[in-house]
């Protein structure tokens, strides 16, 4: 084996990863900047939205995660839950379905024991991830932060 041999898979392993955190920091930028097709504005009302979401069943979750590890922006959108520190095991995860779009919206809920986020100053008590799927891929996702100041724009069903 020669030295070209062993730079090629390095090479694509540096490339690969490259990629991926140019995704995730562009869209943690994006996300932080409030980007989102929906910014300041709210559809239906809170009792409306409570009602067209409900708790994946388990089955449902398994094909969830299977969805999002094999997705690049899946993987995105949990790198920025673990930039703002949600990623842990203290953190209790919830998946909810949206039934008015079949199934193509879904929402990931991440609530920690004590406040998290990118500075102490800016501190969150949950976040939220909505994934919006063509097909079987995810085609797009949005970052919510929830916290006394900031109520959730979307009620969940308990």
């Amino acid at each position: 084996m020669n030295l070209t041999d062993k730079i090629q898979p390095i090479t694509r392993a540096a490339i690969w990863i490259a990629r991926y955190t140019v995704v995730g920091v562009t869209l943690a930028i994006a996300s932080c900047l409030g980007a989102s097709p929906n910014f300041g504005q709210n559809p239906n009302p809170p009792q409306a939205q409570s009602q067209q979401w409900r708790r994946m069943t388990d089955s449902e979750v398994s094909q969830q995660w299977e969805n999002i590890l094999n997705s690049p922006l899946g993987v995105a959108a949990l790198n920025q839950l673990a930039l703002e520190g949600f990623i842990s095991f203290q953190c209790s995860k919830t998946f909810y379905i949206n039934e008015e779009f079949g199934g193509f919206q879904t929402l990931l809920r991440v609530q920690c024991p004590t406040p998290r986020g990118l500075s102490a100053a800016l501190a969150y008590d949950e976040m939220r991830v909505i994934f919006n799927r063509f097909e079987m891929s995810i085609d797009n996702f949005e970052i919510q932060r929830v916290s006394e100041e900031r109520p959730p724009e979307i009620t969940l069903p308990e």
